[in-house]
């Protein structure tokens, strides 16, 4: 067995049900609070997740990241009827607008999906949390507004809670899950069940992967039905199915870089990590995982914000990230990348393999064989958090 490839690794080999979950920790035995209170000596979590902590590394949530050129891949061969299904709903309610919402990382999913939804099917978005969703209503036309529900068990209450007013209200509700069956699928009007089942380290790390990946090939499907024009949707399709291989070819070598500049920032006091596009997205995922993973305080932000605000606040134990593919925001990075020269501050980028602007200003530098910036943000999931896991 390979470096990292989890015990249950077969298991993803399939779209998981509901009823085959893992057995979760029955509190009825003993009393709840002395669990929660021992949760120091055996995480609660892990209880509920059916899995045993590992106090040291590999820790499984590396396990997760690991998997991840595999089981994105694999929904990338198993969701094309449900993703054309969903995309025909579209058309034939005359949707025009899409709402993205989930908790944490599942609403980075929709946030960094959703740049691919303006500019490949014409369609405007916008990601909300589930609860913020649930008590600032909004007044949508419902009738026509698709609601992508996303939660990698299926199980999250609030997001559930929210999917089903939404629903009640005539909106057009997807859940994409990686549980098929799962509670929220039973209130949804359609489900795209992506590979994985249960995660085994509690922080939705190839949830995220492979639902961006069902995200943008749902983005492409529509661009198709709704008949833009000024696009290649066949080399899409193409260079979308490719990101996996790219992902697992450059896999180990991601993860040997990240032990390296890991070694040096293992201290750090926190982290900024600039992103732009789709990859505002890709910063806030990966500033969770710095929160989750290693403990310690990470802030996502556009560059201006970095520029009109954090730019006094970077220091040399605050790490600057800077996510920089091809776009339209390049002069903007390049100031950033410049002040962390002029200040002498630690610095980080994560580029395509084409760069030569940005790199050379970096102290450290993780490079993808992807440019599009949409692609870019799938591709770079297992550098964004693994980085977190080694610095831990």
């Amino acid at each position: 067995m390979k470096k990292g490839n989890p015990k249950n690794l077969d298991q993803r080999d399939r779209v998981m049900k509901y009823e085959e979950r893992p057995k979760v920790f029955d509190f009825t035995d003993r009393d709840p609070v002395l669990d929660i209170e021992a949760t120091s000596e055996y995480p609660v979590m892990y209880r509920a997740l059916g899995t045993e902590p590992r106090t040291g590394h590999p820790y499984n949530v590396y396990d997760d990241i690991r998997t991840e050129p595999y089981v994105v891949s694999k929904t990338l061969e198993t969701i094309g009827d449900s993703v054309r299904r969903v995309a025909a709903g579209f058309v034939k309610r005359e949707i025009s607008h899409v709402v993205g919402i989930g908790m944490g990382t599942s609403q980075f999913v929709g946030q960094a999906a959703g740049p691919a939804f303006w500019q490949w099917a014409h369609l405007t978005t916008e990601d909300r949390d589930s609860v913020e969703a649930l008590t600032s209503e909004k007044p949508y036309d419902c009738e026509h507004t698709a609601l992508l529900c996303f939660s990698g068990s299926g199980s999250t209450v609030d997001t559930i809670s929210a999917c089903k007013t939404f629903t009640e209200k005539g909106a057009y509700s997807i859940a994409i899950t990686s549980i098929a069956e799962s509670p929220l699928t039973k209130i949804t009007k359609d489900t795209i069940a992506c590979v994985g089942g249960f995660d085994t380290g509690g922080s939705d790390t190839f949830h995220y992967a492979t639902r961006l990946a069902a995200s943008l090939a749902l983005a492409i499907e529509l661009g198709k039905e709704r008949s833009v024009s000024d696009l290649d949707f066949k080399e899409l399709e193409s260079q979308l199915k490719s990101v996996p291989t790219a992902m697992a070819k450059r896999l180990d070598e991601i993860d040997k870089r990240c032990w390296s500049i890991a070694k040096h920032n293992a201290r750090m006091r926190s982290a900024l990590i600039v992103g732009t596009g789709p990859n505002y997205g890709t910063a806030e995922e990966m500033a969770l995982k710095f929160d989750e993973m290693a403990h310690i305080p990470a802030k996502a932000m556009v560059p201006t914000r970095h520029l009109h605000g954090a730019l006094g606040l970077t220091d040399e134990r605050i790490q600057t990230i800077i996510l920089a593919p091809e776009n339209n925001a390049s002069r903007w990075i390049e100031q950033i990348a410049d002040a962390t020269m002029v200040l002498k501050v630690p610095s980080m980028a994560i580029v395509p393999d084409k760069e030569k602007v940005i790199s050379p200003m970096m102290d450290y530098v993780i490079r993808v064989p992807i440019s599009n910036e949409h692609l870019f943000a799938l591709c770079v999931v297992p550098a964004i958090q693994m980085y977190p896991t080694t610095v831990l």
